[in-house]
């Protein structure tokens, strides 16, 4: 019967579709409005036949109205020696629904699939690097692979926006009545019905979805759209057998992937013990150690066994002197493991800030290792991939958000390293003189951390060119910018970033008869491109807070005074404060103060418009002339 049901299965996924379905007259007008496309179907079915084969089936159909809609059309296919590609077609249609062409599996481009850093994976990709002439068009892509693993790959319906969508449908057809978790997210808001997956056969399904304009600020889509994931008790990964129900028991599995790969010979720590021997305190060890590190190492990429999951001997990357954000990460801990401090590996999802479930754990969730140095005097977290990161800085690739760490009992969602407002600072102080014909000379210096420090640190590491391009840019309001010269300081061990400039600027102040005016602020001007919205549709989010603080003194030419009296200005919300203040500090001297203060968060999309006017009024102070009256 089990067998019957497949060979069913199959037999309607390829029964073709008439024609008349793909007419792009058919599509409801509601679904066309804001639409760069409309997927008219997308059906994924898992079929899980035993641990070690797992059918994916894909039957995608998307209707395309202009050029911007093609990057939602790119059929493509991912494979690897333990996952096979078993069918593999695409058709596209004009917009009544007539065959334009048809490419099989053989037409379709096949390489490896490399990206960037990676030296060498088993991951290949089948993709087509083509588009109609005119539009509308539809394209019908459909794919079948065949899993080696206990694969099941996730549910989320709603990937992009201006991208509406008639239907799309997920069925998990468990064969053999595996135990399964599932996390289910955010489906009653677009009337999905949950479903338990101690069915043998569930499913879900979302109809008729208007196309969303993009939104600014928007949080994850896993946080607000439908989604769910699965993860199965029992599971095979590349031949190897596992099981878990809770993160405790997977970081015992993952602590099975780590045994005998710290094989450093009695020589080789013998080496790192004598590198330390002088340190004081265990911090300057593993600073010592990780600059070691950063000195001897490069990451390159290398996906191979264990689906991915188990990292390369510590023996490996000491030999190459390379090696993946596991084996380097591997490395790193069997180095501090030599000289006595303890470390963990630890899982994270790297890129936008994005938890592990607490109450969810599945292998699917983690794209990234890093080490944990629990140390008595503070924790300290090290990036292994990275030959300029600072040491103990995670920065936004990492920062702030749960991961999986390994530790001998087994696994536990700890917190990464956070940089609260507070601590992402730029502090700038600046000395200035106004000339009688306009121009301004003089230096500035700002400091930045926390945050701050991850978005400028890497230009210490550019060539000058690049350099003084970037410093241009950083004062661009400055009109005929010349920097005369330059200091740029990378504090490695606090992860703090200085730069010092000195710099003129002819034309500054604008001459009108006897006056002059200028700028308020010589450098920092906040702008924003935000636009109102009166009909968002979803909350807001700032990612990182930050705390800025400008010192300005500025000398202004003999004979002139300043045209009346600058009132402070002081904007307070729930977004963050702002200040700015212009006083006279006699000798024609004339002191600027600015602070600003951005909180980060989730917000209510009521309240995106009274952001948006919050960053709006700082940009119009910011912005502010101060007149200069000449004294007869």
């Amino acid at each position: 019967m089990k067998n019957l049901l497949t060979i069913f299965s199959i037999i309607a996924f390829f029964y073709p579709i008439s024609a008349q379905d793909f007419n792009v007259s058919s599509i409801r007008e509601e679904l066309m409005e804001n639409a760069y496309a409309v997927i008219r179907k997308d059906e994924i079915s898992v079929e899980i036949q035993s641990l070690n084969k797992v059918i994916l089936t894909h039957d995608f159909v998307i209707t395309v109205m202009n050029k911007a809609g093609d990057k939602f059309a790119q059929p493509h296919a991912q494979y690897d020696p333990d996952n096979k590609i078993s069918f593999l077609e695409a058709i596209y249609y004009d917009e009544n629904g007539k065959t334009i062409k048809k490419f099989k599996s053989k037409d379709f481009i096949d390489q490896s699939y490399i990206t960037d850093g990676q030296m060498y994976t088993e991951n290949r990709v089948k993709y087509l690097n083509y588009s109609p002439v005119q539009y509308p068009y539809t394209l019908h892509f459909k794919s079948v692979i065949n899993l080696s693993s206990t694969s099941i790959v996730s549910w989320n319906p709603i990937w992009g926006h201006n991208l509406a969508i008639e239907n799309s449908s997920y069925t998990l057809n468990n064969l053999i009545n595996l135990k399964i978790h599932s996390k289910e997210l955010n489906l009653k808001e677009y009337n999905i019905e949950s479903q338990s997956t101690a069915q043998p056969v569930i499913h879900y399904e979302l109809k008729n979805v208007k196309a969303m304009e993009r939104e600014e600020l928007l949080p994850l889509y896993r946080d607000i759209f439908p989604n769910v994931e699965f993860s199965a008790l029992e599971f095979v990964r590349d031949g190897v057998k596992g099981s878990f129900s809770n993160w405790e028991e997977m970081g015992k599995w993952y602590k099975g992937l780590l045994v005998s790969t710290n094989d450093l010979t009695p020589t080789q720590k013998a080496y790192f013990q004598d590198l330390v021997k002088d340190a004081r305190s265990d911090k300057e060890k593993v600073s010592i150690l990780y600059k070691h590190l950063q000195n001897k190492t490069r990451y390159v990429g290398v996906q191979l066994g264990i689906g991915g999951l188990k990292p390369f001997p510590a023996s490996y990357v000491e030999s190459k002197g390379y090696g993946d954000c596991k084996a380097l990460t591997n490395y790193m801990k069997s180095i501090l493991d030599a000289v006595g401090i303890k470390s963990y590996y630890t899982i994270v999802q790297a890129g936008k800030r994005e938890d592990f479930y607490t109450d969810f754990a599945s292998i699917a969730q983690g794209n990234h290792v890093i080490l944990y140095v629990p140390l008595a005097e503070e924790d300290i977290w090290l990036e292994t991939t990275s030959q300029q990161t600072a040491f103990n800085y995670l920065g936004r690739f990492t920062d702030d958000r749960n991961a999986l760490c390994i530790f001998p009992e087994g696994g536990k969602i700890i917190r990464t390293q956070k940089f609260p407002t507070e601590k992402n600072t730029e502090n700038t102080k600046g000395n200035f003189e106004i000339l009688p014909d306009g121009k301004l000379k003089g230096t500035i210096s700002s400091i930045y951390s926390g945050i701050q420090y991850d978005m400028v640190y890497p230009i210490k590491f550019a060539g000058t060119k690049e350099q003084k391009r970037i410093l241009n840019n950083f004062y661009e309001n400055l009109p005929n910018l010349t920097i005369l010269k330059y200091n740029l300081d990378n504090n490695w061990d606090e992860a703090v970033f200085t730069v010092n400039i000195d710099l003129e600027s002819q034309q500054f102040a604008k001459i009108f008869g006897e006056n002059m005016m200028f700028n308020i602020l010589p450098a920092g001007h906040s702008t924003t491109n935000l636009k109102k919205d009166d009909n968002r549709r979803h909350p807001f989010e700032i990612s990182y807070g930050n705390t800025d603080d400008f010192d300005f003194e500025i000398k202004i030419p003999v004979n002139y005074k300043p045209e009346g009296n600058f009132e402070p200005v002081l904007l307070e919300s729930e977004f963050g404060l702002y200040q700015l203040s212009v006083t006279s500090q006699g000798n024609n001297m004339l002191k600027v103060k600015r602070k600003l203060i951005i909180k980060n968060g989730i917000y209510p999309k009521e309240k995106f418009n009274d952001y948006v006017e919050f960053r709006r009024k700082i940009s119009s102070f910011d912005n502010a002339k101060i007149l200069l009256e000449k004294i007869n």
